[in-house]
Order: structure tokens, then sequence, then C-alpha cells
């Protein structure tokens, strides 16, 4: 090592460190919080079109994780830049909506910037990944130091990600201009430090018209086969791309470990495999939730960290209510009258009432309780509508005649019945944004399965299997937060197992519905109704008499049976936002 090279190395290791920035406010002001862990100097001056506000600190180095703040937006100030402009001066740009009159000030481990705060009440802005310090302090509106504690890293607003529209937009005009020329207007306009690698040479013609400087920058790069490429100290390198793809290939290969804290590492590695050069490499530690990546620094630090730093995100969640109603409403009414006419010293049909008679002939009339069948003499016996009765009747009537040696029994029987099943189920669940949830509430019922083809000859009986299935309320559902509404994406099951008629074992009884529907935050939606109404008449009597106008009712039985069945399934799901959490 050589003797400059160690001075200046030693130099470096004395400096103070730029550890912290923030964004707070202050009364009626906004104060812009530097947080250094050493005495440094300061010198300040502003910038116009657009408005910026810039702080030299000199003696320190640039400690931060990153080096521009996008989508700050709050107290006046559109973004942050911080980069180290000379191996012992740190420069931090504030972007400004508009010329400020501020004050600058060094006190307590910290440079304070502070000027009126043209937006109202904001809430405070920490660069994220910043160490967390003990805690960060303002300015009140007579400038006296106010001490506002930090929040833990774990509950700090995130910043916003990065907006075009947050960008300055620029407005230029090129002819015939040398490639150096725009690379120093962009330079200018933007406060940035551009350079321009050897043999890039050539003219440019535009017409830029409002639109953000960094996409303007771009695309007229990009249209003469340049690329930018922002190195570690901030400084951005236009060169041609082949060379920046060549420069990539040999490039030092560094390791860098990246903790993701909302998304999962085994849903985020695919995404990070493509983007990776051929000599990149990265594997995930699931116990931790963490990813290696082995890359070239320029990679690393242009596509990889923003890719990760972007999809690594907060998730919504929502919780969904769900309600599902089914009612069982069956009415039934049934009418009969049944005729028995005995011959009590002759033939009888005792299939209903049993009979009297002197069956053995020695003058004493004893009970009788199977048919009998006189072959001689007159004699005449009748049973109308007995194999059809009412059943479990409410009322029964029964009359007697008695008509010397006959006796005419009558039977009326009567039912009206309404039964009424209603069934009602209130599942919730919450859940992340594009993340299905499900519930059930029932059994899981095992149904034995016969292969027939299971044998294969030589007495080998068929081979049963066992499958299980579910039944009961079930509700699987995945919420897409779209805005303040949700899309939700549902399936809705009331299912049951019955005894089958026949020997096939069991029926299932299912009422599902399966859609999708838009639905505003808080709101509900009726996403399935149905009704089923089922009804039955059924007539039996003695033929002719039955058909007779007003007495045909006297000979027949009546039944009738009206079974309705209502479905209704409504879903009511609630975005929580992050205090809610």
């Amino acid at each position: 090592m050589t003797p400059i090279v160690a001075l200046l190395t030693a130099a470096l290791g004395t400096l103070t460190s730029v550890k912290g920035l923030s964004v707070l406010p202050a009364d009626d002001r906004t104060a812009v919080v530097i947080e250094v862990d050493g005495p440094v100097t300061i010198e300040d001056f502003t910038l116009t079109n657009p408005a910026r506000l810039v702080v030299d600190i000199t003696g320190a180095r640039q400690s931060l994780p990153r080096d521009r703040f996008t989508g700050v937006n709050r107290g006046g100030i559109r973004a942050l830049r911080v980069s180290q402009f000379r191996p012992e001066v740190v420069r931090v740009v504030l972007d400004l909506e508009q010329p400020v009159q501020y004050v600058v000030e060094q006190r307590d481990g910290a440079v304070r910037v502070t000027f009126p705060n043209p937006r109202g009440a904001f809430d405070p802005w920490y660069a994220p990944g910043a160490p967390a310090a003990a805690a960060s302090r303002s300015l009140d509106g007579a400038g006296r130091p106010v001490v506002l504690e930090a929040a833990p890293p774990s509950s700090r607003p995130a910043a916003p990600a990065p907006r075009i529209d947050d960008q300055p937009r620029i407005s230029v005009f090129f002819k015939d201009a040398p490639i150096a020329d725009v690379v120093a207007h962009f330079a200018e306009f933007s406060g940035r430090s551009i350079i321009i690698a050897s043999g890039v040479t050539g003219t440019i013609n535009a017409d830029i018209r409002d639109q953000p400087w960094e996409d303007a920058f771009e695309a007229l790069l990009v249209t003469h086969g340049l690329s930018a490429r922002e190195m570690e100290s901030g400084i951005i390198r236009v060169d041609k791309t082949e060379n920046l793809r060549e420069r990539e290939k040999v490039e030092d290969l560094v390791t860098r470990t990246f903790t993701i804290r909302y998304a999962n590492v085994d849903s985020l590695k695919p995404a990070i495999e493509g983007v990776l050069s051929e000599r990149g490499k990265v594997t995930r530690n699931s116990a931790t939730n963490t990813l290696i990546v082995t890359e070239a620094s320029s990679i690393l630090e242009q596509r990889i960290a923003p890719l990760i730093a972007q999809l690594d995100q907060r998730t919504p969640q929502v919780t969904i209510s769900a309600k599902i109603i089914f009612v069982d409403r069956t009415a039934l009414e049934e009418l009969g009258i049944i005729y028995d006419l005995k011959d009590t010293e002759g033939n009888q049909l005792n299939k209903i009432v049993k009979g009297f008679g002197d069956t053995d002939f020695d003058g004493v009339i004893e009970p009788v309780d199977v048919d009998v069948v006189r072959i001689g003499g007159s004699s005449i016996a009748a049973l109308a509508n007995a194999n059809d009765r009412v059943a479990s009747p409410a009322i029964q009537l029964l009359t007697s005649l008695d008509l010397g040696r006959w006796q005419l029994i009558n039977f009326l029987e009567a039912l009206n019945q309404l039964q009424v099943t209603d069934i009602q189920a209130t599942p919730m669940l919450t859940t992340l944004d594009n993340m299905q949830a499900s519930v059930q509430v029932g059994e899981e019922t095992p149904i034995r399965v016969i292969d027939v083809g299971g044998g294969t000859g030589g007495g080998v009986p068929p081979r049963a299997n066992v499958q299980m299935k579910n039944t009961g309320i079930i509700l699987r559902v995945t919420p897409h937060v779209t805005g303040d509404q949700v899309l939700l994406d549902l399936h809705a099951e009331r299912s049951n197992i019955a005894a089958a008629p026949s020997d096939i074992g069991y029926t299932f009884q299912k009422q599902e519905s399966k859609t999708q529907v838009l639905v505003n935050n808080g709101e509900t939606a009726v996403i399935s109704g149905l009704t089923i109404i089922e009804k039955s008449r059924v007539r039996t009597g003695i033929p002719i008499l039955m058909d007779l106008p007003v007495l045909g009712g006297l000979f027949r039985k009546s039944t009738e049976r009206e079974q309705k069945r209502d479905l209704l399934i409504m879903v009511t799901p609630r975005i929580l936002r992050d205090s809610e959490f």
C-alpha cells in the first residue's frame, strides 16, 4: 500500500457517518433531520427550475443503505437524495415543491433543516432500512428542540413505492446536439453527477415535452444504443450497452443477504432467478426467510435490490363475513275415510277391526281376528280404502252402525302438517390479498368404492377403496384488493349425506354457488339466491264413486304435499388497514 493510499484510507476511517434521514412535522414547519455520529461542517445553497435545497456535509461518509428516496411527498418535499459527492463530503439534495425560506442548524448529533410547511399535517417519514436512532429530534415553532420517539422498525411507515409523477418533469428540444451536451443538460437539470465513458460519441435530435426526466433520459440513451448505470457513489455512468454488459461479465462477484419481511422466499426465488446473469446464483433460507444472492455488484444494486424491494411489499388483509341461509318448508295435507262392513253371522274381513261371531256354532259369540268366508248361505262383507291410510293422523273419527246381523264401521282420518327447517351459518375468515382461505363446519364421510376391475381372475375378489367426502358448511374464497373494492373468487356450499333408497349406499344433497363478484369495502352482496318448490297430489279410492261430485270425497283418500326450499348466500368483505393488523 502506497503512503498516499494509506493516508487516504486512514482519513476515510475517521469520517463521521451519515446514518439516518427523516422528515418530521414541527408545528407549522417541516423538519428534515440528518443523523450523524460526530462533528461535521455544513454548507448549503439552493437551485431553481426545479426547486432544490442542497446541504453539503464535510467530514462525513454516506452510511445509509440507499441513496435515493422518491415518493416522499410530504411537508413540501417531493424526494430526497444522498450521495458521496467527494471522498470527504456527503451531499443531501431536497427536491422541493416550491422555493422556501429555510434554516439549517447542527446540534445533538443531527443536522436539521427547517422551513414553513406548505401542505399541512403529515405523517413522519424515515429512510427505509436506516438504523433506528434512540430518538429523532425536531424543532417547534419557536425553535426549541422537541424529542420525537422513533418508531420501531416494524411499525414505521414504509416509504411509498416510487411513482413516475414524483420525478421532476422536463421540456427540452435538441437539434444535432452532441451527446456530451445532452448529458450535461440532464445533469444540470437533475442535480445528479453524470459522466460519459470514452468512445461514446454522436448527436441527438429530440423534442421532449413535459416528461419525467429519468424516463426521458433513459429513452434517449436506449434510442442511441446507450445505457446508464448508477455507481455506489451515486454517480451515473453512461456507456454503450454492449460495453456495460461486458463489464458485468468481468466484474467481481459479491454476495448479499436480503431479509424478506412480508413475502415468502419460495415465491420470490423464481422471480430473482429470472433476472440473474449467467454467473449469478440465488439460494434461500426458509428458516430465516432470507435470500442469499451472489452476483456482479452493478447487477445486484441496479436490478436485484430494486426488484426485491418492489416484490417484498406488505400485502393487505381482508376479513370476509359470509351468511348462508337454508330454509326447508314442507306442508302436508291428508284426508281419508275407511269403510268396514261385517256380517256377524257370515263373511267378515277382519283386517282393521276384529269381528265377532259364532265360528264354531256353539251359540257363543267370540272375537275373530282372521277373515271369515262362509260358503253356504247369503252373506256380504266389504272393506274399502284399508290399504291406503293416513300415517300418524292428527284426528281419527270412528262411527259404528248396527243393521241387524250387519255392522258398518267408518274411520275418518285427517292430517295437516307444516314442517320448517331453518339452517343458518355465518362463517368468517381473514386472509391475505390473493391468498385462498377456506373454512368447513361439518364432517368427513368415508365412502366405500368397489373397483370391479380390481380382481385379476383366479378367485381374486374385487378391490374396495375408501374415499373421504367433505360435507357440511364449506366456504372457500380468494380476495383480490383493487383500490377500495374487493374482487372475490368464491365457492360456498351446504351439503349433507342421506341413505340411498337402493343398495348404492349414500346420496349427497348439495347446494353450492361458484362465482366472482366485485364488492365495495364493507358492502354486503347477495351472491346466490335459489327457491325450489315441489308440489304433489295423490288421490286413491273406490272406482267410480271417488269421482262423484261432492260425494266423491267420502270414497277416496287425498294427499297434497308442497315442499319449498330457499337458499340465500350473502358475503361482506372488509379491508383491514395497517392500524387494524
